[in-house]
């Protein structure tokens, strides 16, 4: 199986454009072995024959692999630490920060910081949320969203920003207007600069240490001086003076030089 899984991330890169030699492994590959049973397929290769001819399939696989999981405010303690801490710093003096969601996902992230800048009269140059994953980014950018999504938005703002449809919630045009999505593939393309703030959080566990270090130094570069970098709750900078990085609260890093 070990020489087949070799062939299967060279054809799924060849298909999919994803290197699944940045990842690890034991994770990555009990993930697609569970992808297999579920649509009861032998083989790597019957999954890339499927994806191969199946469009749904693909999306689907796609949507599998790239973990997209999110919702609003996740990690309150975090989220109050953006609000007491970051945004006033980066918003001082009238400054308009370029702010960047990576792995966003559904845009909950890249959302809940319009909310916390409207909500601190605040306004932004650009928020911009990427993903990989073009199907996921049309949800975002409908920004409709589950009872469960939606959990962790305060309920004054889940009233200023969200219109209930049914079971629904349909994010407002004004959030809408102030967010720009694009897809992004973190360990291929030229990482866009300069940011006053990037948040890229439960992305980096999925890959090798190696990755981790080279998608770090490559955010810290799209910083600009005095920038700050938040990752996950499950996600530590061993050495972050090693990237020209302090840490300035929990999950949460300033850029030194």
């Amino acid at each position: 199986m070990q020489n087949g899984y070799e062939v299967f991330k060279n054809q799924l890169f060849q298909v999919l454009g994803i290197d699944l030699n940045s990842y690890k492994e034991q994770q990555m590959r009990r993930r697609i072995n569970q992808w297999l049973t579920r649509h009861s397929m032998a083989s790597y290769t019957d999954l890339i024959a499927r994806i191969r001819t199946d469009l749904d399939h693909r999306a689907a696989f796609t949507k599998y692999l790239t973990i997209n999981t999110s919702q609003f405010f996740r990690d309150q303690g975090v989220f109050e630490s953006i609000a007491r801490q970051v945004l006033p710093s980066i918003t001082s003096g009238g400054n308009m920060p370029r702010i960047w969601s990576a792995g966003c996902s559904i845009g909950a992230e890249i959302y809940s910081i319009a909310m916390l800048l409207i909500k601190q009269g605040a306004r932004a140059r650009e928020l911009l949320g990427t993903d990989i994953d073009e199907v996921i980014l049309a949800r975002a950018r409908e920004g409709t969203y589950s009872d469960s999504e939606v959990g962790g938005v305060p309920p004054d703002l889940l009233r200023a920003h969200f219109v209930k449809s049914g079971n629904l919630y349909q994010i407002s045009d004004t959030l809408r207007r102030m967010v720009k999505f694009a897809r992004h593939d973190l360990l291929q393309d030229p990482y866009p600069k300069p940011f006053d703030l990037v948040l890229c959080r439960n992305v980096f566990i999925y890959f090798t240490a190696d990755t981790q270090k080279r998608l770090i130094h490559s955010f810290v570069d799209s910083l600009k001086p005095g920038g700050f970098f938040v990752v996950g709750s499950a996600e530590h900078i061993m050495d972050p003076h090693a990237f020209g990085l302090e840490r300035v609260s929990y999950c949460i890093y300033a850029k030194t030089v």
